[in-house]
């Protein structure tokens, strides 16, 4: 793992079972809830929990014209800084779409490197800010994401209702109604669906019962966190890691520090001082997650900098700090019925590259498009059960990658920007869902069904002075469908091509934007009744691997749904199918 904005747990490569203790979610006894008058009103979809996963779902499902209502039990919206500060590429990529990434990049600094020291000297080195990707990686603390979603939602006639806790709830074949406690009593709300974003404590997980695959592991090592100023001379934007080796391997000492918005200032985590561990199942101070010590001081964070930092490496300003455990572990399933979990009710990952925020923000990202069809009765019969099927599996990824991960001295550097690309969730895919698929005549290049749709550059439309980019194109909250032609195709090939365009916009009842893409030479009948982008510099072509007539269907979450290279209408509509009632 070469780029975290959290600490990673690397006292011991893999935490022995031996250290690991092992925790199942109790089942929840019934609790009767009571019934909703008949024709009472209510939202569409119910959201708990207002961090960035239930927030991101909430507005995807606003941008759709669904009526949604977000509560969360917290009485204010969070404010302190330690919790997850890394937005990764592709969560950036979501951002844009949702109209608040210039706002993101002028409240954060980006992250674009690492440097590592071992045992005092530096071994490696890495620089990402030339990676060909939209937008690099960005130091952002969670309480100005927050912030950027409130306002975003707020934007989209979504208010946060904060002191509203989820008691119980109960699903029919129509609905789900939930007991919701407040200040002044209970309210019952009745909705079509309940999604559960409430964390790590999560009482929609409690609710349906769902348990922690192999139980629900915690590593034995304290950790501190802390927001501190550090007066030394390193590169801007990277991250720097100082670990110490002994002889026999053995891991006694690691200081990550990640750079925030400020002059040298730094989010530093490392190992807690002996004095906190020696605590731990005392009765003084019991063995929890996420229980809260007394934050660590600011000579604390200096002793392990005198350690382990530069010589003459100072700490000051400390503005807060804290200790803290990790557990991790993925729920045995994301949905029963109408009822959804996702981000840390769903997973829960060590705390190593701002993996547990990113993947919630993309589970919330893949679930509201669909839920939002299902809602206005136009998803498929199917379409719901793949947000299971594609992201958990890739929570299980992500949880096994970050647990699993041993620090070493032998980084191979050549290997180096696909890991980040991983890590950044950039190469990220749902192969293998039973969502995408492909028609093929032969060998293709480009996105494989279920990968990341890449952007492409040097798009230009007729009475359109500037270029276009292809992400501008795919910017609604609809599907698409790239369609591909060159000069090879003829009048009657174009003509094809518009037929497949209208039956597929039938096939999703609107939902589907159609943009056809040329080559420089190809002839275009002036009858034809398709927005026309010349791909001038033939970026298109070499990014999708494509020749003649072909078509790409893009998912509203931006991974290719389906390709079929020659355009066949048949093939499209059969992948529609899958998608659309």
């Amino acid at each position: 793992m070469l780029l975290s904005t959290e600490p990673t747990p690397v006292q011991e490569p893999v935490p022995a079972p031996a250290a690991v203790v092992r925790e199942t979610t109790p089942a929840p006894a019934p609790v009767p809830v009571p019934e909703v008058a008949p024709g009472a009103a209510g939202p569409e979809v119910l959201v708990v929990g207002a961090g960035p996963a239930g927030m991101t779902h909430a507005l995807e499902l606003a941008r759709r014209g669904v009526r949604v209502r977000l509560v969360d039990k917290r009485p204010d919206a969070a404010t302190r800084a330690d919790k997850a500060i890394g937005i990764h590429c592709r969560t950036m990529e979501i951002w844009e779409r949702q109209g608040i990434v210039a706002q993101a990049i002028d409240a954060g600094t980006w992250l674009h490197g690492q440097t590592v020291f071992v045992n005092g000297v530096q071994t490696h080195q890495a620089d990402f800010s030339d990676l060909d990707v939209p937008y690099a990686h960005l130091g952002l603390p969670q309480y100005e994401t927050e912030r950027l979603l409130t306002g975003a939602l707020e934007a989209a006639g979504v208010r946060v209702e904060r002191g509203l806790e989820l008691l119980t709830f109960a699903q029919d074949d129509s609905g789900v109604t939930c007991v919701l406690g407040t200040a002044h009593g209970e309210e019952v709300v009745r909705t079509q669906y309940l999604v559960g974003c409430d964390g790590a404590h999560s009482a929609v997980r409690s609710g349906l019962g769902l348990t922690f695959e192999g139980g629900l592991s915690m590593f034995p090592q304290l950790f501190m966190l802390g927001d501190v100023d550090l007066d030394w001379d390193m590169p801007a934007g990277h991250l720097l890691r100082f670990v110490r080796i002994e002889e026999d391997g053995g891991f006694t000492g690691m200081l990550v520090c990640v750079p925030l918005k400020g002059r040298n200032r730094y989010r530093v985590a490392t190992m807690a001082p002996q004095r906190f561990v020696d605590a731990v199942g005392t009765g003084v101070v019991p063995a929890g997650f996420w229980q809260e010590y007394d934050p660590p001081s600011l000579g604390d964070i200096q002793e392990v900098v005198d350690e382990l930092a530069p010589a003459g490496t100072t700490a000051g300003n400390l503005r807060w700090s804290s200790i803290f455990r990790i557990k991790h572990g993925i729920v045995d399933r994301y949905r029963e019925g109408r009822v959804f979990v996702a981000g840390d009710a769903a997973h829960l990952h060590p705390p190593a590259g701002g993996q547990g925020m990113n993947t919630g923000i993309q589970d919330a990202w893949n679930l509201g498009w669909k839920l939002a069809l299902a809602v206005r009765g136009l998803a498929s019969d199917g379409l719901l059960d793949s947000y299971e099927a594609e992201r958990r599996p890739a929570g299980r990824a992500i949880v096994d990658r970050a647990v699993n991960l041993a620090f070493t001295d032998e980084i191979d550097m050549d290997d180096a920007r696909e890991q980040f690309l991983l890590e950044m969730q950039m190469t990220m895919n749902y192969a293998g869902s039973p969502l995408v698929g492909e028609s093929l005549a032969g060998a293709v290049d480009g996105p494989e069904p279920g990968h990341r749709a890449p952007d492409v550059t040097g798009l230009r439309r007729f009475g359109v002075a500037h270029e276009l980019r292809l992400f501008d194109l795919l910017r609604s909250t609809r599907s698409a469908l790239l369609l591909h032609a060159d000069a090879g195709v003829d009048e009657e090939g174009f003509l094809q091509l518009e037929k497949l365009a209208d039956a597929a916009r039938t096939a999703a009842a609107g939902e589907l934007d159609v943009h056809l893409i040329v080559s420089p030479d190809a002839v275009v009948p002036a009858s034809l009744g398709l927005g026309v982008h010349r791909d001038t510099r033939g970026a298109y072509r070499a990014a999708y691997g494509v020749s003649g007539a072909a078509a790409h269907v893009v998912r509203p979450d931006g991974h290719v749904g389906f390709r079929s290279v020659p355009a066949s209408l048949p093939a499209v509509l059969e992948h529609l199918a899958l998608v659309f009632a």
